[in-house]
């Protein structure tokens, strides 16, 4: 899992906006880029300054969080 923050959550495109580090599994360096999410459900409970451990995948052509977890 890599560390990220939700910089925003737009319910309406069912996108993340996520700063984050290395994203190893896909070769990417740290930034700041939007995602897609797998479970839609998440975005009910997230909110910009969130601070997370996520998976993203490359499904289909985009980039998907797959696995997330809002750190406490």
């Amino acid at each position: 899992m890599s560390d990220g923050e939700i910089k925003k959550v737009d319910k309406d495109t069912g996108r993340l906006t996520i700063k984050h580090g290395p994203l190893e599994n896909l070769g990417m360096p740290g930034m700041t880029m939007v995602f897609g999410v797998k479970d839609m459900s998440a975005l009910d409970v997230l909110k910009a300054g969130d601070k997370i451990k996520f998976v993203a995948e490359k499904l289909e052509g985009r980039y998907v969080v797959t696995q997330l977890a809002v750190q406490e």
